[in-house]
């Protein structure tokens, strides 16, 4: 059963109940309401306004035009004409503009994954910081313990006369340094606290579950380059480019439109009806046309790219998550079952006038460090999951 800590620190007693968070719980939370991840998803919905215009049966409204005058001269008259023209879109190019607006959402989709993916990384390496921080509390916490039951033992024998008022003054020594030790890692427990509860948008304080032993998820992810979020993107500008050089093709065509119009002229009542035409002979979209081939080609090229280095990043990441957890492993199955052991003995041996202070404390500071070595091994295991997880985009 996971130990849950208090990540906003020493906080006065009066201080607002803290929300209990697993590492899982963090990422969801930032899921669901991270300022980034909120604000990038909501260009989604600014992207479909586009395919809303886009989709609609006529590119242009009708228009209206009315005239009148008076004809002066040997019979006086007033002549007037009311013209109605409705320009339409060729089928192809309203094709070409709707398939680019959503091509245009799909973008925006994926940079919404492409925010989160990174909201995600920076959240568990937050919360990791955290644990890794109380860790190193604990381990300085328990060398304390130590220090204070090697300082009973000082004060007692000096008191019996075995020992000189320096094994008193050195124990003391040690007490204090165990206080400033922890009171270090408290303090990089508090700062983590304050940068993850605002990554996560809470008001009140937050407590992480969890060890550094714990792992993300029991199953590995592979090198997944063609699912990356910004590989997607890259994807979905590829296919509004190619929408868009369609459309530039269709500037060649001629566009069209119905005219219709009333009037009187001289007395007499007209009606008439007709089509326009424009002719493509000067601008026949030849600076869309080349600016969408030149767009696809480089976003083919980037494409290709990212997939190559993404492919490295993910397989170096996977060598070096594998190494660190091996390591870490051997680490923690040869020498942590030592660390105890030893300092048992050595206080007692201490307690027996079997060795001095000095060796006691020694035998405590090298049980600190093995226990500090341990910590460095688990949080680099740790982050290098995060990372291979951030460069494959598999958090679940």
């Amino acid at each position: 059963m996971h130990r849950l800590i208090v990540i906003a620190g020493l906080v006065p007693l009066i201080a607002q109940p803290a929300t209990a968070l697993t590492l899982e719980d963090a990422l969801e939370r930032a899921r669901q309401s991270s300022p980034a991840i909120v604000a990038a998803r909501m260009r989604i919905d600014e992207a479909r306004g586009r395919v809303a215009g886009a989709s609609l049966p006529f590119s242009t409204n009708p228009t209206v035009e009315v005239e009148a005058g008076r004809r002066t001269g040997e019979v006086a008259a007033t002549d007037y004409g009311v013209e109605v023209a409705q320009d339409f879109e060729l089928p192809q190019r309203r094709r070409a503009r709707v398939d680019a607006a959503r091509a245009g959402v799909t973008r925006e989709q994926q940079r919404a994954r492409e925010v989160e993916r990174e909201v995600l990384r920076d959240v568990a390496t937050l919360f990791l910081r955290a644990v890794e921080s109380r860790e190193r509390a604990d381990a300085a916490a328990s060398g304390r313990r130590l220090a204070e039951e090697a300082l009973r033992i000082a004060q007692r024998r000096y008191a019996a006369g075995d020992v000189a008022q320096l094994d008193v003054n050195l124990a003391k020594t040690a007490v204090a340094r165990g206080d400033a030790e922890t009171r270090i890692a408290a303090a990089a427990l508090s700062g983590y606290a304050t940068q993850l509860q605002l990554l996560l948008d809470l008001t009140e304080p937050v407590t992480a579950g969890g060890s550094l032993r714990d792992a993300l998820s029991t199953t590995e992810p592979g090198a997944r380059a063609p699912d990356r979020p910004d590989i997607r993107v890259l994807e979905a500008e590829i296919a509004e480019a190619e929408a868009e050089q369609r459309l530039a093709r269709t500037l060649r065509w001629p566009d069209f439109g119905l005219r219709a119009s009333y009037g009187r002229e001289e007395g007499d009542r007209v009606a008439l009806g007709g089509v326009g035409l424009s002719l493509p002979l000067f601008n026949r979209g030849q600076e869309a046309a080349a600016i969408a081939s030149a767009r696809l080609t480089r976003l083919r090229v980037e494409r290709d790219a990212l997939a190559r280095t993404i492919e490295a990043d993910v397989r170096g990441a996977i060598a070096s998550y594998d190494a660190l957890r091996a390591a870490a492993a051997e680490y923690e199955r040869t020498v942590v079952p030592l660390i105890e052991g030893n300092e048992t003995l050595a206080l007692e041996s201490y307690d027996a006038g079997q060795i001095g202070l000095g060796d006691l404390l020694l035998a405590r500071r090298e049980a600190l460090d093995a226990r500090r070595a341990l910590i460095d091994q688990l949080i680099e295991t740790r982050l290098a999951e995060v990372e291979l997880r951030a460069k494959t985009g598999v958090w679940k």
